[in-house]
């Protein structure tokens, strides 16, 4: 088998097919002769990457504005950082993991552009009413809806870039495209701050109908407004041309992942490591991310639009920095054939991840606590976009999909959904301390990247021995 790439997109040549609905293929990009053989990428490419990483910015606007409201929250219905933990956790990923089993299935088979598109509008109409609820119970249930909507985009988004970019050239893309998370909380911090300054100041309270909402709804419901108009983009793309040419079956249901699944079971040793490492990572991030918030107002005892104010901008700037430096050094070292040179850049960032933040539970000072969390940030980064590319690498081009779905539901049931709740418990463990929270979040960093680390040490030394197509 063979592999060329046409107008940066590969093309796998007497590679089998697979399933797709006729009605759902997409063009093929033009052929772009022997430039794209070297590995060239066409500007609708990155204009493609571009969207797509705007859009998973929002979707981490939406998920994690809830963060920074956290204690409004508790006030407004009675409840503790317990309960608030299935808030920030468990409801929005109960059905984002699950739902992304169906939304593999449909990427796969389907314009992935299309399925993006309706995504962003539920999650960002879900979102909206988040900021209308009434009850616990209501707020759950709209968090679940907001998981439901954007359980399609990975699989969408990584399929897309997979077929994009050429192997050398993956390392930037998906660091570029990993900028989401980081970035997008950054966004919902600092946003989230000027917005909360803006309404507790009674600013907007002539405003037709948001002026009516209380600081916390309107931190919530403004960015789900946007994302309705963001939706519109997804018409703009053009997507590229599939790895393997797709055509009409009744395959479907379980029978769709049959092989996809049969595939990872022979390869379990690659990627049992690589997605308990991401799992790990998950968990520590999403316990880390959800509750440092709380904790510097805490500490410190600052306005919580002020946190926002100053930890979103740190994040802005620190986390493209760093996915921009080590996704061009993964490139680099791909270019000289280390082909596993995704994971053993992030290891080695990730180890300098752990000690950052490890300090960060003994540091006093509020400006040298800000100077750890900058490098906390910074050399965390690299660690979901080599999972994307270590992925992509390993993975035949018609499974893409529906593994990438699988893969997001192994690591956001067991990581994403845990890792605010597990931060807690073990802030329980330092008793009454004051500071048992912060010192529960920065112990479940440092075991979870540490674990995480050495496992991706261990899938490292495989993908070295092995070639892929």
């Amino acid at each position: 088998m063979t592999q060329s790439y046409i107008a940066g997109s590969p093309q796998v040549v007497g590679a089998p097919s697979a399933d797709s609905a006729p009605d759902a293929a997409v063009p093929s990009m033009p052929d772009a002769g022997h430039e794209a053989a070297r590995g060239t990428v066409e500007p609708r490419a990155w204009y493609m990457l571009a969207i797509l990483t705007l859009v998973f910015i929002l979707s981490f606007i939406d998920r994690s504005s809830l963060s920074l409201v956290a204690k409004l929250v508790e006030r407004e219905f009675g409840i503790g950082d317990y309960e608030m933990s299935f808030l920030l956790g468990a409801s929005f990923v109960l059905f984002y993991s699950t739902v992304s089993i169906p939304a593999g299935y449909l990427v796969d088979r389907f314009s992935r552009r299309g399925v993006i598109g309706w995504a962003v509008l539920v999650w960002s109409t879900m979102t909206v009413l988040c900021g209308f609820a009434k009850s616990y119970l209501q707020l759950f249930l709209g968090r679940t809806g907001i998981g439901i909507g954007e359980a399609a985009l990975q699989p969408a988004a990584y399929s897309m870039i997979r077929d994009a970019f050429p192997p050398d050239r993956r390392g930037r893309a998906f660091g570029i495209y990993q900028m989401g998370p980081m970035v997008g909380v950054g966004f919902s911090l600092f946003i989230g701050g000027w917005l909360l300054k803006l309404s507790q100041g009674g600013a907007i309270a002539h405003w037709p109908w948001l002026g009516s909402l209380r600081p916390w709804q309107f931190v919530i419901v403004v960015p789900g407004l946007v994302g309705i108009l963001v939706a519109g983009l997804m018409l703009t793309l053009r997507e590229p041309a599939r790895a393997t040419p797709q055509q009409a079956t009744s395959m479907g249901g379980w029978a769709a992942y049959r092989e996809a699944l049969c595939f990872a079971g022979r390869e379990w040793r690659l990627y049992a490591p690589l997605w308990g490492a991401a799992t790990l990572y998950a968990m520590a991030i999403s316990g880390f991310n959800a509750w440092m918030p709380t904790v510097i107002s805490r500490t410190w005892d600052l306005p919580l639009s002020m946190v926002g104010r100053t930890l979103g901008p740190l994040m802005m700037v620190s986390v493209p920095a760093g996915l921009l430096v080590f996704g061009t050094v993964m490139d680099y070292r791909s270019r000289r054939r280390r082909s596993a040179a995704p994971l053993e850049v992030a290891l080695v960032a990730g180890v300098v991840s752990c000690f950052a933040t490890m300090a960060l539970a003994f540091v006093g000072n509020p400006i040298m606590a800000m100077a750890l969390y900058m490098c906390h940030a910074f050399f965390s980064s690299p660690m979901p976009s080599s999972a994307g590319a270590t992925m992509a690498q390993i993975t035949p081009g018609r499974l893409m999909g529906r593994l990438t779905s699988v893969f997001f539901l192994v690591q956001n049931l067991l990581g994403l959904a845990l890792g605010p709740t597990m931060a807690t418990l073990l802030a329980h463990c330092y008793g009454n301390d004051p500071q048992a929270l912060r010192y529960g979040i920065v112990t479940l960093y440092c075991l979870c990247l540490g674990t995480a680390i050495v496992l991706y040490a261990f899938a490292a030394r495989l993908v070295r021995k092995r070639k892929f197509e």
